[in-house]
């Protein structure tokens, strides 16, 4: 009788209780408490799927619509953000698990960050993020950007030793449309030496024999969708550096 009194006085408690809500109030779970043991039964919310995130555009650019679509759990919120373009631009779900929405692109807008937007699924503290994706047949992002120029030879400053002909070269690549080789020109110390160097699909290289003292490189190079980037370097012929050994240093031959 005692133990049935408790046991009541305990379940009236837990009813006025502020967290009654996150715990599974069944008689068996009143019974475990009323013995004195614990019990772990709390609600906990599931994380949300992006099953796809996509957009859709006549073309990217001022004064254009973009409509998004993220397909996913349904019951959930979710927004999207394009970096140092527009945050938290909602979306709305038009039937179970379809979320829609749009925006429209202002002149001021960095197009070169639309592809990089962002949706963000929330199911209580549990969100998930997905990358979006161009829709539309033969759809395709502007190329915005130039060709990256990388690993230049010699470095930018460097002090190199020769005794014979020094290289000169640089790597070249462009994820987006593709570097357009006929575009490619090197120069050094002012002077056109494309035609002496050896250009493949991703690098240029150039040798000689160059005096001593400072010289300037110069490499042109552009994609197909004819976006230019221009990029120069100093370095300094010194045929008195030398090595421990006394073997001169840099790239001679």
């Amino acid at each position: 009788m005692q133990a049935t009194l408790r046991t009541r006085r305990f379940a009236a408690a837990l009813l006025l209780s502020p967290i009654a809500a996150a715990i599974v109030a069944t008689p068996a779970l009143a019974q475990q408490y009323g013995a004195g043991q614990r019990a772990n039964s709390v609600v906990a919310a599931q994380s949300p799927v992006i099953e796809r995130f996509s957009v859709r555009a006549l073309s990217i650019e001022p004064g254009r619509d973009m409509r998004f679509r993220l397909l996913g759990s349904p019951g959930a919120k979710a927004q999207i953000d394009i970096p140092k373009v527009v945050q938290n631009i909602p979306l709305r779900e038009v039937k179970p698990g379809v979320y829609e929405g749009s925006y429209t692109i202002r002149v001021r807008d960095d197009l070169s960050e639309i592809d990089r937007a962002v949706a963000t699924l929330r199911n209580g503290p549990m969100a998930t993020t997905a990358r979006v994706a161009l829709e539309g047949e033969g759809a395709q992002w502007p190329d915005r950007n130039g060709p990256r120029v990388v690993d230049i030879t010699p470095n930018n400053g460097q002090h190199v030793g020769e005794r014979g002909r020094t290289e000169v070269s640089a790597r070249f690549a462009d994820e987006r449309s593709g570097v357009d080789l006929s575009s490619v020109r090197l120069r050094i110390d002012g002077d056109d030496v494309t035609r002496q160097s050896r250009v493949t699909a991703h690098q240029v290289t150039f040798e000689a024999n160059l005096r001593q003292g400072r010289h300037q490189a110069e490499l042109v190079v552009r994609d197909r969708a004819g976006n230019v980037t221009r990029t120069a370097w100093n370095f300094v012929v010194n045929n008195d550096i030398r090595g421990n050994n006394g073997v001169s240093l840099g790239y001679g031959r």
